[in-house]
């Protein structure tokens, strides 16, 4: 590194693969970073949460994210196209919801089409809308979901 206040010029460049020094740049940096902002002993892990559904022995529906540093991320939500219309993907979330406040979650936030039917599922499990994203992915707009507490009584859809 140049020292502070140097003239020399720094080099950018695109690169085509993640690689080890990027990888410890990362690690290292980040660590400074974050103790600078939020003080010592932070946990960024990232935990999986992973549901699924099955119909006998084959795979009927699926729900998978994450949890990291108190926050969960539903990534994936999937049903069967068959079995579609049935609750299951509401059981799905509600599982997913769970399984995040045991890690440590308190919140959960999504990203879906924004699409009525997609509103009406997702406000109906207790989410609210946080963010509109116009033309996010392929021209469509989508929209950010964020539920909170991740699990309570009397939560609208809840089973």
């Amino acid at each position: 590194m140049p020292p502070e206040g140097s003239d020399e010029v720094i080099a950018c460049r695109v690169v085509e693969a993640d690689h080890p020094e990027l990888r410890e740049f990362l690690a290292r940096e980040w660590a400074l970073a974050d103790r600078r902002l939020f003080g010592p002993d932070l946990d960024w892990t990232s935990r999986p949460v992973l549901v699924e559904a099955r119909a006998g022995r084959e795979l009927a529906g699926v729900a998978l994210g994450e949890t990291v540093a108190g926050m969960a991320r539903l990534h994936d939500l999937l049903v069967a196209e068959p079995l579609q219309g049935r609750g299951l993907g509401s059981r799905l979330v509600e599982l997913f919801c769970r399984r995040a406040a045991e890690l440590g979650a308190g919140r959960c936030y999504l990203r879906c089409p924004d699409t009525d039917r997609h509103r009406r599922f997702y406000e109906h499990l207790g989410f609210v809308p946080v963010a509109q994203l116009p033309r996010y992915y392929h021209g469509h707009d989508f929209v950010e979901y964020l539920r909170e507490p991740l699990v309570g009584e009397g939560r609208r859809g809840a089973r």
